[in-house]
Parts: C-alpha cells; sequence; structure tokens
C-alpha cells in the first residue's frame, strides 16, 4: 500500500497525498497572492482534518493490547482457529483497526516464504475486548511462528494512517500428515512382543502396583512381610505386587535422500517420516510400550520413555522439524542403538535407501564388532526406496493447495 511519508509509525496513504496536495496548492495562492484573504482561511481549515485525524489514529492504538490463541500442536491439512482478542484500555472507543498477522516457518525442510493474514475489528469498545477469528489449514510438516503482529487504523478520515506493531508470539507446530497403519505391521509389531521373550522387561516385583496381602511362601524375601497383619493373624503375610511386563523397542528414522533429490525422492521421505509418527500415534493408543525414538537425518534426536502423551508430543516435534540429508551414517547410528538399547530389544528401521544389513561397508560399524554382529537378528527393515513401507502403511493423497490456507 502507497505511503509517502512514515514517520513513528504514522504515514499518509494516497488519499492523504491528494488532500495534502490539495492544501498546499491553496496555501501556495493565498501566500503568493496576499490580498487574498479567503485563501488563507479555506487553507487553515484544510489543515484542521488532518491535524484531527493524526490525533485520532495515534491515541488509538495507544491503549490497545492483542493476545493470540492457537493450538501448539497439530497435522498437516488439519483445520485449525487462529482467536485473536484486543483489549481497550482506553476510555475512548476505537473503530477500524485492522490486523496483519505473520505466520512463517521457523525450522523444518525447505522453509515456505512467510505468509500474511488480515482481519478486521470494525468496533473495539472502551474498557472491553473484542474476539475474531480465522480457520486456516497449513499442509506442510515443520514449526511455525505466527507473530509479530501489526494493528493499523485510518479512522475516521483516512487521511492519515497508524500502524503498531505488537511482539505477541505463538509457535505452532505441525507434524508429519498422518496415515493409517495396516495389519501387515499390527502383526510385525504383536510377533515381536509374543515372539521376543527376551525383549520384554519385567520390572522388579516391588515396582508393580501393590493390590493385596497372602500367606508367606519359601523364598519370599523378609522385606514383603507385613508385620501388623501378620501379628493380627497368627501367621506370616506377605505383601503382594503386580507385575509389569512392557515390549522395549526401539524405531530409527532415516531421512536419507541423495544430493540432488529428485521430488519422489523426497515425497519418499516425507512418507516414512509420516509413517513413523502413524505408527507412534497408534502405539500410544494400544500403550504398554516403552520406546526409544532415534530420528536420522541433518541433525540426531533420540526421545526414550513409556509411550504417553507427553512423549507422542516429543516425538512429534523431533519428526515434524527432521531435515532428510545425504551425509548421515546410518551404520554407526545402528551401532550406537545395538549398544546402548535393553537386551534383546527390538530394532525397527524405517529407512528411504534400498540398501539392507547385508551391505557390510554401509553397515561397518557393525559388521566389524563381533557383539554387535551377533545382535543382526534384533533389528527389522523397512526400505522406502524398496516399496516395502507399502506393506505396512498407507498415505491418503495430499492436497495441492498452498503452505497455508484461510477463511473468516
Amino acid at each position: 500500500m502507497f505511503s509517502w511519508f512514515r514517520f513513528r509509525g504514522v504515514s499518509v496513504p494516497q488519499e492523504g497525498v491528494y488532500y495534502f496536495l490539495v492544501f498546499i496548492f491553496i496555501l501556495a495562492g493565498a501566500i503568493v497572492r496576499s490580498g487574498i484573504q479567503l485563501l488563507m482561511i479555506l487553507a487553515c481549515m484544510l489543515l484542521g482534518p488532518l491535524l484531527f485525524n493524526l490525533w485520532v489514529v495515534t491515541s488509538s492504538l495507544r491503549n490497545l493490547n492483542f493476545s493470540r490463541r492457537v493450538p501448539s500442536l497439530l497435522s498437516c491439512d488439519e483445520t485449525f482457529f487462529v482467536e485473536l482478542t484486543a483489549k481497550n484500555s482506553s476510555r475512548y472507543t476505537t473503530y477500524a483497526v485492522v490486523i496483519e498477522d505473520q505466520l512463517f516457518q521457523v525450522e523444518g525442510y525447505e522453509p515456505e516464504p512467510p505468509q500474511d493474514v488480515e482481519v478486521f475489528f470494525a468496533k473495539i469498545s472502551n474498557k472491553d475486548e473484542a474476539m475474531i477469528s480465522y480457520k486456516a489449514v497449513i499442509r506442510k510438516r515443520g514449526k511455525y511462528q505466527l507473530g509479530p503482529l501489526s494493528a493499523t487504523t485510518a479512522f475516521p478520515l483516512g487521511l492519515m494512517r497508524s500502524t503498531r506493531t505488537d511482539t505477541v508470539v505463538s509457535t505452532i507446530v505441525v507434524m508429519p500428515r498422518l496415515g493409517a497403519m495396516l495389519p501387515p505391521w499390527r502383526r510385525l509389531v504383536q510377533q515381536e512382543k509374543s515372539g521376543f521373550a527376551s525383549s520384554r522387561r519385567q520390572h522388579g516385583l516391588l515396582e508393580g502396583d501393590f493390590y493385596g496381602l497372602r500367606e508367606w511362601r519359601s523364598g519370599d524375601p523378609k522385606q514383603w512381610i507385613h508385620w501388623r497383619s501378620s501379628a493380627k493373624q497368627g501367621e506370616l503375610v506377605v505383601r503382594q505386587f503386580e507385575k509389569q511386563n512392557q515390549q522395549d523397542f526401539v524405531l530409527v528414522i532415516d531421512a536419507w535422500i541423495p544430493d540432488e533429490p529428485s521430488a519422489e525422492d523426497k515425497q519418499r521421505a516425507e512418507r516414512i517420516i509420516s509413517m513413523a509418527a502413524t505408527a507412534i500415534r497408534e502405539l500410544a493408543v494400544v500403550g504398554g510400550c516403552q520406546l526409544q525414538l532415534v530420528t536420522c537425518g541433518e541433525g540426531s534426536e533420540t526421545t526414550i520413555g513409556n509411550v504417553s502423551q507427553a512423549f507422542v508430543a516429543q516425538a512429534m516435534h523431533d519428526l515434524a522439524i527432521l531435515v532428510p540429508t545425504s551425509e548421515h551414517p546410518i551404520g554407526e547410528t545402528i551401532a550406537g542403538c545395538l549398544r546402548t538399547s535393553r537386551p534383546g530389544a527390538r530394532i525397527i528401521l524405517l529407512t528411504t535407501r534400498k540398501s539392507d544389513l547385508s551391505d557390510t561397508d554401509q553397515f561397518a560399524a557393525v559388521w566389524n564388532d563381533a557383539k554387535l554382529r551377533s545382535e543382526l537378528g534384533r533389528i527389522k527393515t523397512v526400505s522406502a526406496g524398496r516399496g516395502e513401507d507399502a506393506m505396512y502403511f498407507h498415505l491418503p493423497e495430499q492436497s495441492k493447495a498452498k503452505i497455508l490456507e484461510e477463511s473468516p
């Protein structure tokens, strides 16, 4: 929008420029022809609206405070609402305020250019607040920042415009697009739970939930004895605890792309990341699993814990900002997982590469270590490069729309 002059947030729009030129023309005529006092009076009359509009626009925004409410975590293609609230602490009502919000990607793969959103507050009453919302859809995973926002008003005459920037900032993590895990994946997970007894981890008996008392049996530790109940019953009774079994998994995401990736290479990397996100979400619903998530890209992140809501949130953050690369040494990562994971824990490698564990060059760190080489049976590889992911995962077609769509 054209502005001829800007000083301390105050600018003159195109309408104000035309008005100012007429004022200068009449003022110049009054000065040149000093005998005509009517032109001087008219010039002074034209100056009044300019000064009045300047006072109104500068005072209107001075006492406005803004806040924004957005979800902190959402998935690609998920519709969400952004609520903007303006609070007017002045004793005067403010009219016709335009809010310009900015969305830009701060972390993630191939960031998109910033995009602007404008909303309009027709009236914000004195000592009151007004709220307006708009609907949006973000089409690409990543970490986004919404804000800072700028408020602009030219009320009432449109001859002067005042703009004020507010530093209110919100962060949105857009997790990968979610699909559906197919029955072969569920059978694979269940097979691991039942077929690898060594990978099950039994908590210590004292780590389970206490649920009752029973009579003492030979071999029970003395610290289990409940002395007060034993004295009442005249025989030894011990505390009984519930044993807890949990499956240990290590999920490694190898987001590899060549140095000069094609559109298909990028799509394959996005698909394997979406598969990991969907698998974690499904494990969270089932429960009873401890997971070590390792994301391999330009940076490597590891998250370990029971698959709870907090774990899912952290995992989705790591997957959202994962940047595919051609330089990550996946062989060293797998060797590290074999060394640090619990004995018998199953390792599932989701990779975009066409190579497999028999590649002694790529996985030299494993093959050159006799102990690690003996544990290769713990690893299950799903290669998107060979199309194996289609057996376990289905991802709907992605919309071709722009990164951000908005509607009132």
